[in-house]
């Protein structure tokens, strides 16, 4: 899997249950346990208390909690210190609104928590307080997607008192030392929102490129030297629906995107599509170069095979069947695949690392392949949107040789410029080399390793793995197909 940031979509921080939990969070293993003690004698700061009485908006019947005010104040000092502090306070309606008074701030070895305080202010007696003491540290346990070794942490804090009625909030500050230099403000949540604000403060000299998703574009309001605030009002609470798009591709969002002057050596700073494209390019490398044992293996499983097409299933066979998804990701490892010769050695890897071997397996035979990243989740990035990371999973683009024509290959496309190609999920151990598992197929948004970026959708069919025999229409959304040959782009 590739490391999607979850605990970055939004801010660093969840209140109970307002996000869908990552898909490996399926237990949770506590370094550090203290109970909770409520504070009484400590008072709720005077922001909190400033919304006591603030009318609430128009909501639905069923809401369990309105958002009052959000703040989120990100000062970038340099290309690898980002100090970040926010500060949110909701109103309980309803018994499950309780998870408001839950809040998880998400950390790991790039990026530290400076403290984390809660409050609440009761509808009757003294307010209540509590403070890093209280907090629970806790590991994301790695079960459900088979990562093994996982670095992402998370702290939690329990506001007491947090029933119908009560005002509960937080704050707290972090120090990140980034992969790239992007940012994202998801504003919109199931709660309905009263006022959401994002401050931004920049270096001297730096400048900055702010995207608007699923909402109106808002003016900023320069506040100081090289400093804006952007504010939204009266946003309303994402209703669930049977079969919707996942939250983020349907909530409003920011996206903003950092640039130093001159810009960034390692290409971390997104201005579109094509710089993500560059920036994983290097991250890449020639991580995809084969050594001896990989070259042998190659001539040892092609060797019975006569044609391109059947050399091609016997390497996806041998990555589907002898190689196993067991992930390793601490820091960048997240984002960057291992070699190909430690995958082959130690037989295993995750997504990204699967296809760094069958990149590497198909050069053996002559037949170059590319990454492609996606979004295996349906609707969750779209064509129109700006680059971002929003991504969690990565396949293959292989060049068919030319002449290659059998009407097995199904999931291939006509590109203008690589001419046909055909897509291929290693991760996939069921599906064959010519169609995709329903998942992916359902809609994909994809960006890669190219001089330019291109977005276009794509109307095809193919034929269910589960029915062989049942037609299915299917639609992908891309954006990008990768092509990068020697760590150089094409």
């Amino acid at each position: 899997m590739m490391k999607e940031l979850f605990y970055k979509w939004g801010r660093s921080a969840v209140a109970g249950s307002r996000w869908l939990a990552p898909p490996f969070a399926c237990a949770l293993v506590c370094i550090f346990v203290c109970l909770p003690q409520a504070h009484a004698s400590s008072d709720a700061p005077q922001w909190m208390h400033d919304l006591a009485n603030v009318p609430l908006p128009a909501h639905s019947a069923k809401a369990d909690a309105v958002l009052l005010y959000s703040e989120t104040n990100v000062t970038v000092l340099s290309e690898d210190r980002i100090l970040t502090h926010v500060r949110e306070a909701y109103k309980i309606l309803r018994p499950d609104g309780r998870e408001r008074g839950t809040v998880y701030v998400y950390y790991d070895s790039h990026k530290k928590i400076a403290y984390l305080r809660g409050w609440c202010i009761p509808t009757h007696g003294k307010d209540y307080a509590v403070t890093d003491r209280d907090a629970i540290d806790q590991s994301p346990m790695a079960v459900r997607g088979y990562e093994l070794v996982y670095d992402t942490k998370r702290r939690e804090l329990k506001i007491p008192a947090s029933d119908p009625g009560n005002i509960v909030g937080y704050e707290y500050e972090i120090e990140e030392q980034p992969f790239f230099l992007q940012d994202s403000w998801a504003f919109q949540e199931v709660d309905p929102l009263i006022e959401s604000r994002y401050s931004l403060k920049l270096t001297p000299g730096w400048e900055f490129k702010a995207s608007w998703i699923h909402h109106a574009e808002v003016a900023p309001l320069e506040t100081g030297t090289n400093q804006w605030q952007w504010v939204v009002k009266e946003v309303k609470g994402i209703e669930p629906e049977a079969d919707m798009p996942p939250r983020r591709g349907v909530a409003g969002q920011m996206i903003v995107s950092f640039f130093p002057p001159g810009g960034a050596p390692h290409h971390n700073e997104f201005a579109n599509w094509n710089g993500m494209g560059m920036w994983y390019r290097d991250l890449a490398g020639d991580r995809n170069q084969a050594s001896e044992q990989i070259k042998q293996e190659v001539a040892s499983l092609t060797a019975a095979k006569t044609t391109p097409l059947e050399k091609m299933q016997a390497l996806a066979q041998f990555m589907q069947r002898d190689i196993r998804y067991v992930a390793i990701e601490l820091g960048i490892g997240g984002w960057q695949p291992h070699p190909a010769p430690d995958i082959f050695f130690h037989r295993y890897g995750d997504c990204k690392d699967k296809a760094t071997l069958m990149i590497s397996m198909l050069r053996e035979i002559g037949i170059e392949a590319h990454y492609v990243i996606i979004n295996a989740q349906r609707d969750a990035v779209t064509p129109n949107e700006p680059a971002h990371d929003a991504f969690n999973h990565a396949i293959t683009a292989i060049d068919l040789p030319n002449g290659l024509s059998d009407p097995s290959l199904v999931a291939t496309l006509q590109h203008p410029k690589l001419g046909k190609i055909l897509f291929f999920d290693p991760t996939d151990e069921l599906t064959p080399l010519d169609t995709f598992e329903d998942s992916c197929r359902r809609a994909m948004a994809c960006w890669s390793l190219r001089t330019e970026a291109n977005c276009f959708n794509c109307l095809g069919n193919s034929r269910s793995p589960m029915a062989p025999s049942f037609p299915v229409h299917w639609f992908w959304t891309r954006t990008g197909i990768c092509k990068a040959r020697s760590g150089k782009l094409a």
